[in-house]
């Protein structure tokens, strides 16, 4: 005989409607327990916001909950009722399941709308954001804004000479298997950067002139340019043969990564003017972003090399390739594809810990708002979180340009 499968969830359709009275109980009474713990623990958020904005909130207010309160109920009763069908079939199993991908979408959709919405209305009517617009120029070139540099103004082209070579390149490069472009990529990069320090150089030395967040840029970019070629170098000394090279780079690896930053950067503020002579601290700023960025690098480095399969150098060797070619022509060409993601990581946390160099008086953005919010006691809050809002835009530039730069190369 067989058994009847239609006859074990016979109680389903008794407690699956639960779920439309109490989010997650429905599932909870039918075994589903993660699932009704997960609509349980949002009903629970969803509910403690919503029910002060249904009593007495404005009406902006109650549509949002309103519409968060309805897409969770309704979310969580239709994903239990599907999921009480679950045991009838692979079919109906299989339709439970994109119900609730669907649902928990939604459900997540409408108490995202719930919070935001109410964080961005509350953020909007904050009365003290003509002191931010008032001030907006500071945090973003610090005091190179004043009367005494209005003549230099002009050097600020400069950052619009990086971005133009850096995106013509990045667009020669996705355009290089059509076109065959690839090779002159290096060409308005090269052309950019060149025109670019040109125009920068004079704002930060001898003197420090411009701040802000240009200054956080300035920092960031340079901390790359040195930190590249020193992960580069380390992190393939770290795999040599030879006994005294990989000393020296495990030495050095692990002992920036073994102090703070904070640390580094007060160690080379006192110690690079004391050898070199003042106008130099700077220097030794992007020195310590240099080094301390550069450990990191140099494991990230390490860590794309080992992933290769040893059968890449065997074959290299094979072939008469010498051991420097190999690495160049053969393993770093391919370790670099594996790199990406954890080198933009790497180089997202450099940018913002530029935020540290204000405690040696350099005025970058955290210390550019740090100046204004204590000199308009009234607008912190706003302050901050124009702060904030600009070190998240540059980060997730970033974080996208990654994701594009590594698109081809799944695609390949």
């Amino acid at each position: 005989m067989t058994a009847n499968p239609t006859a074990k969830p016979s109680s389903a359709p008794t407690l699956s409607w639960l779920s439309y009275l109490v989010p997650g109980l429905g599932q909870v009474a039918l075994g589903h327990t993660l699932l009704g713990v997960q609509f349980l623990a949002t009903a629970l958020l969803v509910w403690v916001i919503a029910w002060p904005l249904l009593r007495g909130g404005t009406l902006f207010g109650i549509v949002l909950a309103l519409i968060a309160v309805t897409a969770l109920h309704l979310g969580a009763g239709i994903t239990a009722t599907a999921d009480a069908r679950r045991r009838l079939g692979a079919e109906q199993a299989f339709a439970a399941q994109n119900t609730y991908r669907r649902w928990s979408v939604i459900v997540a959709l409408a108490v995202v709308v719930l919070i935001g919405g109410l964080l961005v209305r509350w953020t909007v009517t904050l009365p003290n954001w003509g002191e931010v617009q008032r001030n907006f120029l500071f945090l973003l070139i610090g005091r190179f804004r004043s009367a005494d540099y209005a003549d230099q103004l002009w050097r600020l082209w400069g950052f619009a000479a990086l971005g133009l070579g850096g995106g013509a390149a990045f667009v020669m490069s996705q355009l290089r298997v059509r076109l065959g472009w690839a090779r002159f990529g290096w060409v308005p990069l090269a052309l950019g950067a060149v025109i670019g320090i040109a125009l920068l150089f004079p704002t930060v030395s001898p003197q420090v002139q411009i701040g802000g967040l240009a200054l956080s840029l300035i920092l960031a970019v340079l901390g790359i340019l040195g930190a590249i070629p020193l992960g580069l170098l380390f992190g393939v000394g770290r795999i040599n043969t030879l006994p005294v090279l990989r000393g020296i780079s495990v030495g050095y690896i692990e002992l920036f990564r073994s102090l703070p930053f904070i640390t580094v950067i007060f160690w080379f503020f006192i110690f690079v003017p004391y050898v070199l002579g003042e106008g130099t601290q700077f220097w030794a700023v992007v020195a310590a972003l240099s080094l301390f960025t550069g450990a990191y690098v140099a494991e990230i480095v390490r860590a794309g090399i080992q992933a290769l399969p040893t059968g890449q150098t065997e074959a290299a060797r094979a072939l008469g390739l010498s051991g420097t070619q190999t690495m160049l022509r053969v393993i770093l060409p391919q370790a670099v594809r594996n790199m990406i993601p954890p080198l933009v990581g790497q180089f997202i946390s450099l940018f913002k810990d530029t935020s540290l160099v204000s405690i040696v008086g350099l005025i970058e953005l955290a210390g550019a708002g740090r100046i204004t919010a204590n000199r308009l006691v009234t607008a912190t809050f706003e302050i901050y979180l124009t702060v904030a809002l600009l070190y998240f835009v540059f980060a997730y530039l970033l974080s996208l340009l990654a994701r594009r730069l590594e698109a081809p190369v799944a695609v390949r």
